[in-house]
């Protein structure tokens, strides 16, 4: 048996498919690297999975450097818990994860934070503005805006937080309140989650300066942008830091692995 605080719970590794051990593990690492990117915002922050016609999200009670692949809850598109599990959820949190999931075939991931420095950003009329090469991948790839509407948590607010995200943008600014981004995989997920957070970074600092004016890059250079993410697609131009962030979150804690 596992154990999370006072919470004895099975370990599921051979008792599930392998590909759904396999969504488990990854799922536990993005758990694990929200807050070892200084993302989290305590418990406050979601991640999720599609696992064939059911879905893994994070148990209700454990910090996010505790979650294992065996204790993420597996649930129906309405957030009820199927799996044989002591772990429950907080179904109304389910809600913008379900926005994503229903809304794009394409979401088997999804990342939901409050960052500072992207909610920051969040706040500004402008958005993210075109000063920076992370801003040029981040617009290119589908970067939309959802104006805040309150707290997320309630089933009504769903269809419009589907028409912010749309068929094509794998990312959505939420005004006043912090991101979302989506992938077919957990690695896009979170790439997309760090260049956008990145691309904040740099807009938070150079909005700072005492000097000069920002340096718009043009809309020749942006669309340019769409031909440089085919050739990431393709394995040109960078390397993929995917296995390398795995083993680091195993030098520091293999527990997410189980």
């Amino acid at each position: 048996m596992l154990k999370i605080g006072d919470v004895s719970y099975p370990s599921l590794e051979g008792k599930v498919s392998e590909e759904e051990w396999d969504i488990r593990v990854q799922t536990a690492a993005l758990y694990r690297l929200v807050p070892l990117m200084g993302w989290d915002d305590l418990s406050m922050q979601l991640v999720s999975a599609r696992v064939g016609d059911h879905y893994l999200f994070g148990p209700a009670g454990p910090l996010y450097e505790e979650v294992t692949a065996s204790s993420l809850v597996k649930i129906n598109l309405e957030g009820d818990v199927i799996s044989d599990t002591p772990f429950g959820i907080v179904k109304s949190t389910w809600h913008p994860m379900r926005a994503v999931h229903e809304a794009r075939k394409d979401a088997n991931f999804v990342i939901h934070t409050h960052d500072d420095i992207i909610a920051a950003v969040a706040c500004n009329s402008a958005g993210l503005l075109p000063i920076s090469q992370s801003a040029a991948f981040a617009i290119a790839d589908g970067l939309g805006y959802h104006d805040y509407e309150g707290a997320e948590t309630y089933a009504e607010k769903i269809p419009s937080l589907q028409r912010s995200l749309g068929p094509t943008n794998n990312a959505v600014l939420l005004r006043n309140h912090g991101l979302l981004t989506l992938g077919p995989i957990a690695r896009a997920a979170f790439m997309r989650h760090y260049n956008i957070r990145k691309a904040c970074h740099i807009q938070m600092m150079a909005g700072g300066a005492t000097y000069g004016s920002l340096v718009h890059l043009s809309q020749e250079m942006l669309d340019s942008f769409k031909f440089e993410l085919a050739r990431l697609g393709q394995g040109e131009g960078t390397t993929d830091p995917w296995d390398g962030l795995l083993r680091k979150l195993a030098k520091i804690d293999p527990s997410f692995m189980h």
